[in-house]
């Protein structure tokens, strides 16, 4: 392992801090997916509840159009 990073001109510092910066970026990659993934769950558990209040897709579609078109 020593001659590698003697070859590759790295110092086990520079590796360090390479190695925590990956780590910190997959942890943060990981988070944002994370967060991702519930907010889409949010809102599909949302459209549901909404089609069940409204009684079916089609009164949910006419809700909706009503409130964005104001008519």
């Amino acid at each position: 392992m020593k001659n590698t990073l003697q070859k590759q001109g790295l110092g086990l510092g520079e590796l360090d801090q390479e190695a925590i910066g990956e780590g910190i970026s997959q942890a943060g990659v990981a988070v944002i997916l994370t967060l991702a993934a519930v907010i889409g769950a949010w809102g599909i558990a949302c459209l549901i509840g909404g089609m069940s209040t409204m009684g079916g897709i089609m009164e949910l579609g006419r809700g909706w159009l009503t409130a964005v078109t104001g008519m």
